[in-house]
This record gives C-alpha cells, sequence and structure tokens, in this order.
C-alpha cells in the first residue's frame, strides 16, 4: 500500500485533471492488498469529499504558457470506475433479488400436521412430500394420529411435518 500526494500550483481545469486522473488510477490499483482492500473505498470517499471541495477553491486558467490539462471523462465513466461498480451493482440488485425470490417460493414447503388431519402424498413411499386435505374429500388418503395411536403398519412422519403444528403435532399416517 502506498499513498501518492500530487503538489503544485494548479489551475482548476488541471487540478480537476489530475484528481480524475489519480481516482481512476486508485479504482484500478488501489485494490491490491488486504489492507489496501479495506482502505481503498474510505480513500476514494474521502477524496470525492475533500479534493472535490479544494478544486472549487483553485483559480480558472489565466495567462498561462502552456494550456491547460484536459479533465477528460468524469470519474464515473472511465473505465476502472466500470470496471468496480458493475460487480458491486450486480451484487446489490442481486441480493434484494434473492430475497424476493426466496420469500415468493418459501410457501410451497412441508405444512405442520396435527393430530385428526388428513393428508395426501404426492410421492411414492419412503418419500413424503404430504399436502393436507379435507377430511370429506376422495383424496384424503391418510389421517394423522398421534404417537400412542401409531401402529406396526403406520408411516411415521418427517420432522418437518411434526415442528410447529397449530395443535397437538402428529407422529405418523395410516391409511384410511
Amino acid at each position: 500500500m502506498r499513498t501518492v500526494t500530487r503538489r503544485g500550483v494548479f489551475c482548476r481545469t488541471c487540478g480537476l485533471a489530475v484528481y480524475r486522473q489519480m481516482t481512476s488510477d486508485t479504482l484500478l490499483t488501489g485494490w491490491w492488498g488486504l489492507f489496501s482492500f479495506f482502505v481503498t473505498p474510505f480513500v476514494v470517499l474521502g477524496n470525492a469529499f475533500g479534493a472535490r471541495a479544494a478544486l472549487r477553491r483553485l483559480p480558472e486558467p489565466y495567462g498561462a504558457v502552456r494550456p491547460p490539462l484536459h479533465p477528460g471523462r468524469r470519474v464515473l465513466r472511465r473505465a476502472p470506475a466500470m470496471l468496480i461498480l458493475t460487480p458491486i451493482a450486480l451484487l446489490a440488485l442481486a441480493v434484494p433479488a434473492l430475497l424476493l425470490v426466496g420469500l415468493l417460493t418459501s410457501g410451497g414447503g412441508p405444512v405442520a400436521l396435527s393430530v385428526g388431519d388428513c393428508v395426501r402424498n404426492e410421492a411414492d413411499w419412503p418419500e413424503q412430500r404430504l399436502q393436507k386435505v379435507d377430511c370429506g374429500s376422495p383424496l384424503a388418503e391418510y389421517l394423522v394420529l398421534d404417537e400412542a395411536s401409531c401402529g406396526p403398519g403406520d408411516y411415521l412422519l418427517y420432522p418437518e411435518y411434526v415442528t410447529g403444528s397449530p395443535g397437538r403435532p402428529g407422529s405418523c399416517v395410516t391409511p384410511r
């Protein structure tokens, strides 16, 4: 990690050109170190607020032997800024998108079953993809029983169907 400072007598246009070039260089090469990786964002933000205020106080160019430096593109429109900001923007958009997808798809998980509920298995035993159905429905294949009523021909429920049930949790299902 190293710190570079440019000292000199600058007009506003030359100061802006030097600021933009140094910030662009920092965005491109400032990340290559363990400590630098964490310090670089603060350096860039510090320069954005501190150096920009100092640039406003510089005089306009006048009466120089050489023409002022061309300031070039704004920092955010240069390739190093795009190289750094594109993955950050994608990550910032990916996190809410993944949370939204998780919320939209989480409703299809297993439902907690209580004693007396009727269910239908959407998979072949011993796999369990149980759907709670009305006991009067022709789709009702099994009845949920408590632990004391479970017999040798009954199927034990997976834990995800037992935890968080609103009434007495069931332990097994028996064919109807």
